[in-house]
């Protein structure tokens, strides 16, 4: 190879890797932002967190927010639309898929309590709660 072709050949090699690590800096994302972003949209209302979480979910973003996707989608079916199945479906799907999550047992309970009325589960709530103050004393 002659000092020409060597000089070509070594240029084109820097190039490609530059645009490589070009690609790959511009191709790598802020997932926790993304998901941000998607848990942002539940301003508009339960049915529009879940759709916006699950267009994240498209996204095939890390295990960990996936697992903490699940959950907020699980918990916004069953306590902001009371739509017990759909809630286990992605509880259990959490579960299944990620059984060492940190979402792993809040899922869990959510599965054996979400349907249960809050005074069955504590009884004696009434009772430890002070009652309300009629006036706030001047400091």
């Amino acid at each position: 190879m002659n000092r020409m072709n060597t000089a070509l050949y070594f240029m084109v090699r820097l190039f490609s890797l530059a645009a490589l690590l070009l690609v790959t800096a511009c191709g790598s994302r802020d997932w926790q932002s993304e998901m941000d972003d998607a848990m942002a949209a539940g301003a508009g209302g339960p049915e529009r967190l879940i759709e916006s979480l699950e267009e994240f979910l498209d996204m095939e973003p890390p295990d960990n927010l996936v697992s903490e996707s699940r959950f907020t989608i699980g918990f916004t079916f069953a306590e902001g639309l009371k739509q017990y199945s759909e809630a286990r479906r992605w509880f259990n799907e959490l579960l299944e898929d990620d059984p060492d999550s940190e979402w792993a047992e809040e899922a869990q309970w959510m599965l054996e309590n979400m349907e249960k009325d809050i005074e069955d589960m504590f009884p004696n709530l009434r009772d430890e709660i002070p009652p309300p103050v009629e006036e706030i004393p001047p400091l």
